[in-house]
């Protein structure tokens, strides 16, 4: 019995011996496959961050992409409206006063809404003799203008001045009053001023005349798209903007008091009409000066587009009318 006991005894003290051996290849065969695990952990989080980068970056080159089709689709609709409108040139005036405006294609400033397949062009007309030449008014016609804009009373007049003294300056290197004060005499060679101005967007090149001020997008938006929702999403400038009240071509310098209201009357669907001014054409007169706006929006959504023709009407022969100047928006 003795003998069986130390046998079992030994027995037990090999077992354990061999436990003991086991421990630390148990342990670190557990090391291993946690180390292993965690690297798998890793390996699947880094492919799962590439994959969302990926798809991230696909997304945003596929909207890029659809943003840039949409863009030259809506400018196609702009360029189809623009034709619309010098096909119509000469156009005479209806006996009927209350046909609809894409009946009846005249210079009153109310907008022409052409449907197309695809999307629509949106047409407006006007007669370029009715606005303020900003190469020969004066610092107040100008101040008046700019007030009408949105500038401030002390801002209008600083902002006139130092256009004045700009277009009037036929020496870049003698700026006088306050482009002088304001702005040195490097500031004009930068901006290429010396003279009149031969498009109106130069303007935008005179400090203090900001986009808001020229092209007044975000009040043109709120007053066209007021009543009628066709017009939502199309950037067209504002009826007291700079850009709407001002012109180089004509050779207009005075407005009366209170012209460019929103006040009068209404165009298709209660969009407001852009005529008020007292020297405003509504019919097509040759030698004229006109000015056509045409906006494409496309069916598959925006950005939109606009045309800006400045067209001065020859009346009849081979050439009917002179394309003076021409802007994509």
């Amino acid at each position: 019995m003795n003998d069986i006991a130390k046998t079992s005894a030994a027995e037990g003290m090999a077992k354990d011996g061999e436990r003991k051996c086991a421990l630390p290849f148990l342990r670190a065969a557990a090391g291993r496959k946690g180390v292993v695990l965690i690297a798998v952990l890793w390996c699947c989080a880094i492919v799962m961050w590439a994959g969302l980068q990926i798809s991230a970056q696909t997304r945003l080159l596929g909207e890029d992409e659809l943003h840039s089709i949409n863009q030259t689709h809506a400018l196609y609709l702009a360029i189809g409206g623009c034709y619309e409108a010098l096909a119509r040139m000469e156009q005479t005036s209806p006996l009927q006063s209350d046909l609809p405006p894409d009946q009846n294609w005249q210079p009153d400033g109310k907008p022409r809404v052409v449907v197309y397949n695809t999307g629509i062009a949106v047409v407006i007309m006007e007669s370029d003799d009715g606005k303020i030449n900003v190469n020969s008014a004066d610092t107040a016609q100008l101040a008046r203008v700019l007030k009408k804009a949105g500038a401030d009373a002390k801002t209008s007049g600083a902002i006139a001045s130092r256009i004045t003294d700009f277009v009037h300056s036929q020496n870049p290197s003698q700026l006088q009053g306050q482009a002088n004060t304001d702005l040195g005499q490097s500031l004009n060679h930068k901006t290429g001023f010396n003279g009149p101005l031969t498009s109106l967007d130069q303007l935008l090149l005179v400090p203090g005349i900001t986009q808001q001020l020229f092209y007044g997008y975000k009040r043109g938006m709120e007053q066209w798209t007021r009543e009628s929702r066709i017009f939502e999403n199309i950037a067209i400038p504002a009826i007291d903007s700079l850009f709407s009240q001002l012109t180089t071509q004509s050779g207009n310098a005075n407005q009366q008091q209170g012209s460019m209201s929103l006040q009068g009357t209404q165009g298709p669907q209660g969009a407001p009409d852009r005529q008020g001014t007292a020297f405003t054409q509504n019919s097509w007169t040759a030698g004229g000066t006109y000015r056509i706006l045409s906006f494409g929006k496309s069916a598959m959504g925006p950005p939109s587009v606009g045309i800006w023709l400045t067209v001065r009407l020859q009346g009849g022969g081979d050439a009917p009318y002179q394309i003076l100047s021409r802007q994509v928006l």
